[in-house]
């Protein structure tokens, strides 16, 4: 390895070879005089060459060493943080190191001689050209602050450091990215815009105290808050617009807070000096040193006057809706989202002594048995937003049946929270037996009315049947002999029809029974058409005469209806005996039967009567309303149809036209879950 440093031990071992190569070759062969000189002057260009050949390795070396030195400094210069920059005096770009030219977002190579003041915002140009101005004329380091101008519209803010070279005729700037800054300075600015804002906004100050020396410092909203002025910010300041009542309370609180470092709250309440007060509420916390020693006091204390006046408004309301709220004679009960008591009034509590504590859930009600019933607890029902109108009925050991409607609805929640329910209780147990009572009253009304049939019809086949049927009877046992009479022939028809006759009028007892049977409102599968067919039958003799047609269209196999047989026979009667008062001689009455889907019983029930006037059709179902003669009806008949099919989860509607007849359409649900009922709520 040959360096600056051994270079001369080198060239002297070279020297030493060369020597000694050349002893031997003279002393190997003896040369005339002039050849001596030659082969000397050869040994002597030898060694100069090797010399120059040594001077030559030492040059490239160094060359490469200076060229590596270069590029390191150079690599240094191009990529440092700061954009060096060399100006001329009219600020065009001489050089450019490569962060410099990210910064302005151009290619080095298209700098050159560009003017620096291009790539400024138009804003900032004059400040630049005085910066220039002054650089080349102090020839001191001068500073300052510019938003650039670049193609992506990005903001970008630099500092420039420039000073002027000895010549004078160019400086040397260091341009340095400041934007981050610049945004936190602004993000800062902001917050603390922001804060003051939001404590007017909130009337809430801040202050930090020291304990050690007394010294305040406090926002302007707390000043405001104590209608103190920027000269009054002192303890005893502070001190003197506390409620004198509350002064006490505030102090203590201040010591235990500076002796043991623990946060606290407190509302209290302020005198200030136009004899006003004001209610505030104030967060203490201390910081405590590594010694535990507290040395400083950070508070914020928000005016709270106008939520303590709300308090005491919200306060009376409450109580005047709580007296509202207990006095309703119906029960009221609010379920949580969780289904779980939250309010109630006291009349619930007479409905459901057990059932309705303050945390019990809708299950204790609606069903004991299972944790959850969607489908049919009016209570879940509207807890997924729906509206639920049903009914059930309260059987307890020793008292009396209860009969309840009930109505659920959703409360929404304000902020999105999800639902409440409000759930109203009404007790019907009077209301039902009152309308048992009008539906067994309107049987007698319509057992009146056909009694002189009844009677007609009855009678005449009875004693005949009993008088004949006795005589024949004894005759034939006593006689066989008769039997064998040609003259007796015919009596074996008279006895078919003793026979016939005897079972028609069976027949029409048994419906008439049926029908004048005190309905105990209790539920069961129920055929519609078989309903019907009674109907007809005990109707039968009113419509005998032929003056009026008498058309069935029943469905075969129709689905059955869970349904209180008594009050369904009720609801066919007034209808067909509506149509029957309607029509007049010559006229028709049809009934049809149908189903939709196997879910709702459909019964039509048409007739080509008078018809219902349109200003008066809303008006049938209320009741002792009535559009016939007078004491031809009370008019309770539909009123008492409506509720029963209403109680029942079904739907009836009229259509009639005047000198066309009436077309009555009643839908029955076939199954107690259609009807949103449970099994004996009607």
């Amino acid at each position: 390895m040959i360096n600056q440093k051994n270079m001369p031990e080198v060239v002297s071992e070279l020297r030493h070879r060369a020597e000694e190569q050349f002893i031997a070759k003279k002393g190997a062969i003896v040369l005339p005089g002039t050849e001596k000189d030659t082969l000397a002057l050869l040994h002597e260009f030898q060694i100069r060459q090797i010399e120059l050949e040594l001077q030559n390795e030492e040059l490239r070396r160094s060359k490469e060493e200076l060229e590596t030195s270069r590029n390191k400094y150079a690599l240094l210069y191009d990529f440092a943080p700061v954009g060096y920059f060399t100006l001329s005096s009219d600020g065009a770009i001489q050089t450019v190191n490569l962060t410099g030219a990210n910064l302005l977002g151009i290619e080095r190579s298209l700098l050159a001689n560009q003017r620096f003041e291009h790539f400024v915002a138009d804003e900032d140009r004059p400040a630049f050209a005085d910066f220039l101005r002054m650089v080349f004329l102090s020839r001191d380091k001068e500073t300052c602050r510019l938003k650039l101008s670049k193609d992506d519209n990005q903001p970008l803010f630099v500092r420039i450091e420039a000073t002027a070279a000895e010549s004078g005729e160019e400086c040397h700037a260091a341009l340095m990215d400041i934007t981050e800054r610049r945004r936190a300075e602004e993000a800062l600015r902001d917050s603390e815009y922001n804060l003051a804002k939001a404590q007017t906004m909130s009337h809430v100050g801040s202050w930090r105290s020291d304990p050690l020396t007394g010294a305040l410092n406090v926002s302007d909203e707390m000043l405001r808050i104590l209608r103190l002025g920027h000269d009054e910010v002192t303890q005893e300041a502070f001190a003197s617009v506390v409620h004198p009542e509350d002064l006490d309370t505030v102090m203590d609180n201040l010591r235990l807070g500076i002796e043991q470092g623990k946060n606290y709250e407190i509302e209290h309440r302020l005198l200030l000096r136009d004899g006003t007060s004001k209610w505030v509420y104030t967060i203490v916390e201390p910081s405590v040193n590594a010694a535990g020693k507290v040395v400083k006091l950070y508070g914020t204390t928000q005016d709270i006057t106008e939520r303590k006046q709300v308090e005491v408004e919200l306060r009376n309301q409450k109580n005047e809706l709580q007296a509202i709220f207990d006095s309703v004679n119906d029960g009221i009960i609010i379920y949580d989202q969780n289904g779980l008591i939250q309010h109630l009034n006291h009349f619930c509590q007479q409905l459901f002594p057990q059932e309705v504590l303050p945390g019990r859930s809708c299950r204790d009600i609606f069903h004991t048995e299972i944790p959850s019933s969607p489908q049919n607890c009016p209570v879940e029902r509207a807890l997924r937003g729906e509206r639920v109108e049903t009914s059930m009925v309260s059987v307890r050991e020793g008292q009396k049946t209860t009969y309840i409607d009930i109505t659920a609805t959703s409360i929404e929640g304000a902020q999105g929270e999800k639902n409440r329910a409000l759930v109203f209780f009404r007790d019907m147990t009077e209301k039902r037996f009152q309308e048992l009572q009008l539906i067994q009253n309107d049987k007698m009304s319509s057992i009146g009315v056909l009694a002189t049939g009844v009677a007609h019809e009855i009678n005449n086949p009875l004693s005949s049947v009993a008088g004949y049927a006795e005589a024949l009877l004894r005759r034939f046992r006593d006689e066989p002999a008769l039997g064998e009479d040609k003259r007796l022939a015919a009596f074996p028809k008279y006895l078919e029809v003793i026979i016939r006759e005897s079972y028609h009028c069976k027949r029409i007892i048994d419906c008439l029974l049926n029908f004048g049977r005190k309905s105990d409102g209790s539920v069961g599968r129920v055929d519609i058409n078989g309903i019907l067919l009674e109907i007809l039958e005990l109707l039968r003799h009113q419509w005998s005469g032929g003056y009026i047609e008498v058309v069935t269209n029943l469905k075969k196999n129709i689905p059955l209806i869970h349904g209180d047989p008594t009050g369904l026979r009720q609801v066919c009667m007034n209808l067909l005996m509506n149509a029957h008062q309607a029509s007049k001689e010559g006229g028709l009455v049809e009934i049809t039967t149908d189903c939709t889907d196997d879910k709702m019983v459909c019964v039509k029930v048409r007739d080509t009567g008078c018809g219902i006037a349109q200003d008066v059709i809303d008006r049938i179902w209320d009741p002792f309303f009535t559009t016939k003669e007078v004491g031809k009806g009370l008019g309770l008949g539909l009123a008492i149809t409506y509720n029963i099919v209403k109680s029942h989860g079904g739907e009836i509607s009229v259509e009639s036209h005047i000198g066309e007849g009436s077309q009555f359409t009643l839908y029955l649900p076939v199954n107690c879950e259609q009807a949103g009922r449970k099994g004996t709520d009607f």
